[in-house]
């Protein structure tokens, strides 16, 4: 009997379960971890470059091996705001918009119950959660916003409502201030951006001096945004438990809160894009070439030295990866694909005898380096191959798209997609298809629009959106004409859909598989 032909994608969320972070929680402890470490290995490598050779006289710049390392640090704050205000302001705004409903959610799995809160609250202020609010008392400019649903908040207005208990509360003061800089900061992007764009409704376009003043409006991105970026980068969290008294469970309350803000709404790109193309260049810009190359070794350490996962879970499962044991009685697995960077995928399915499955690291991975001088990838070199080269982690981390040039890389591309033309269904898992994969939903783009292949994402239910909304949804990510080849299932936290495990739930859809 033929099983039918499985290729799956992987992303960042079908590891959630073996106690991985998600993508934005990831981005978020990239810049909080030491880079200290990074620096000195990197250093090492510009030191033992021999000063004679090729590399040294025509690539580097001169007095390369005393000048000073450069990393990432509270002076990229700026950048990192203004690139998350101009992509992601809207989940800014949707989070401050419904504060309390992301609140309750945050609380269930939270350190304190949301009763214990509101206990203590109770002990503060003598009053309730809620029995005071200040949308009447507090009104944004309405050339900003007619409407503040923030101002309406039970868990808002609670922190105000302590702050005007206890004004010096220096660090609740703060909590406060972050919010209204991130509230007003992505209303003011979206007023800078509309009147950039629209500065004049009507002009005759014979006279191009209209166009010649578009984009002349900014917004002043050291007042917006950093004190939160400051509180989740660098105040570490405190344990607490019901004994903890109110002020300080309220703290840790709102930095907690701020870093679910941040997780969802940090974006790097701009930062990343900025300096990657002088890893190609280091005479033109010595310190942004060592910062994203520093950069990059801090990414890979953290992953192989720092990143809590469930070794029990990584060992024996359960998990999407473990679930590829089992899911072989049914399917003939062609490839997997993933964004990911470790090589757990690998550990687990090579536990299964005389079952080679290939895969595909399209973001790069722990265990590959990239030489920019020779745009060469090296899997695991040795001590002799790295001898007389600088080489950084091949790690695409929201960019960085240019390695894709180097023959090896794009080979890696051609071959997964000749698995999934190959494949009876092509299924994603927990890979979002963010505008920073654009190369990697290109590739689905084709599959769907030019070999007319059907799509199948699992989806992770997390509100009460239909599999049909859900598959429109992904049509507009992917930028595709028309819906007709995704197909959307939900899943629970139990890796189900429809009370079956996944790929059981696949079975049951014979539209999918067309076999």
């Amino acid at each position: 009997m033929n099983l039918p032909k499985l290729s799956l994608f992987f992303g960042a969320g079908a590891e959630i379960g073996y106690g991985l972070p998600s993508g934005g929680k990831f981005a978020l402890e990239i810049f909080r971890v030491s880079n200290e470490e990074d620096k000195e290995l990197f250093r090492q490598q510009i030191q033992n470059i021999d000063p004679r050779s090729q590399i040294a006289s025509q690539w580097l710049p001169d007095n390369y091996a005393s000048k000073r390392l450069n990393v990432f640090g509270k002076g990229e704050f700026e950048g990192l705001i203004a690139s998350s205000l101009e992509n992601r302001r809207s989940h800014i705004l949707d989070y401050l918009d419904h504060f309390d409903s992301h609140v309750s959610t945050l609380l269930k799995k939270w350190q304190v119950s949301e009763d214990v809160i509101r206990e203590k609250f109770s002990l503060e202020t003598g009053e309730q959660i809620g029995d005071m609010r200040y949308n009447q008392a507090i009104r944004l400019n309405e050339k900003l916003a007619s409407r503040v649903p923030l101002f309406e908040s039970d868990y808002f207005s609670a922190f105000l409502r302590l702050l005007e208990k206890h004004p010096t509360n220096r660090y609740l003061k703060r909590i406060v201030r972050a919010y209204l800089e991130l509230l007003v900061g992505a209303i003011g992007q979206s007023l800078v951006s509309q009147l950039n764009e629209e500065l004049f409704t009507a002009a005759p376009d014979e006279i191009s001096v209209f166009d010649d003043l578009s984009g002349i409006f900014s917004l002043n991105y050291q007042g917006v945004g950093q004190t939160g970026m400051e509180i989740v980068i660098e105040e570490m969290p405190i344990d607490l438990d019901a004994s903890t008294d109110g002020q300080t469970i309220f703290r840790e309350l709102g930095r907690t809160i701020l870093e679910e803000i941040y997780c969802q709404a940090m974006d790097y790109q701009a930062l990343i894009d900025s300096h990657f193309r002088y890893l190609y260049n280091p005479k033109a810009h010595w310190a942004k070439f060592s910062r994203i190359a520093i950069f990059l070794h801090t990414v890979q350490r953290y992953i192989t030295s720092h990143l809590s996962i469930d070794e029990d879970k990584i060992s024996a499962g359960p998990g999407y990866y473990h679930d590829l044991l089992s899911l072989r009685e049914h399917f003939y697995i062609e490839a997997i694909g993933t964004t990911n960077y470790n090589n757990f995928v690998q550990q687990v399915i090579s536990k299964t005898e005389n079952y080679e499955v290939p895969v595909y690291h399209l973001n790069g991975s722990v265990h590959e380096y990239y030489d920019p001088y020779k745009n060469a990838i090296l899997a695991e070199p040795s001590v002799e191959e790295r001898q007389g080269r600088i080489l950084v982690p091949f790690m695409f981390t929201q960019s960085g798209v240019k390695p894709l040039t180097s023959v090896d890389m794009s080979r890696k591309y051609v071959d997964l997609y000749d698995h999934f033309v190959k494949s009876d269904a092509v299924c994603v898992i927990g890979y979002g298809f963010n505008g920073d994969d654009g190369h990697i939903n290109g590739m689905f783009r084709s599959l769907v629009e030019q070999e007319n292949k059907q799509l199948c994402i699992f989806h992770y239910k997390t509100d009460n959106r239909t599999e049909a909304q859900l598959s429109r949804y992904y049509q507009q990510r992917l930028r595709l004409n028309s819906s007709s080849n995704i197909r959307v299932l939900l899943v629970d936290h139990d890796r189900l859909t429809d009370g079956h495990i996944w790929y059981e739930g696949l079975l049951n859809r014979t539209e999918i598989l067309k076999i």
